[in-house]
């Protein structure tokens, strides 16, 4: 996915409980804290971290997963 795609996508779900998974498979659940051209800052329990768009792999809402 391009980095331009990844961008609307996470303006998109600014300030919802996501899932990312890195390139190395490692996946992060927490809630977007901020979003830039560059990349996203994901607020996890007791910390945050800071993922550039090259590295991600995968990008879901997490509220999507599941039927209400």
């Amino acid at each position: 996915m391009s980095a331009d795609y990844m961008y609307h996508k996470a303006c998109d779900y600014y300030g919802k409980p996501v899932e990312i998974v890195d390139c190395y498979g490692h996946c992060y659940r927490g809630v977007l804290k901020d979003v830039t051209p560059q990349g996203v800052y994901l607020a996890t329990e007791g910390s945050g971290f800071f993922f550039p768009f090259f590295a991600i792999t995968s990008l879901v809402l997490l509220t999507s997963l599941f039927f209400f």
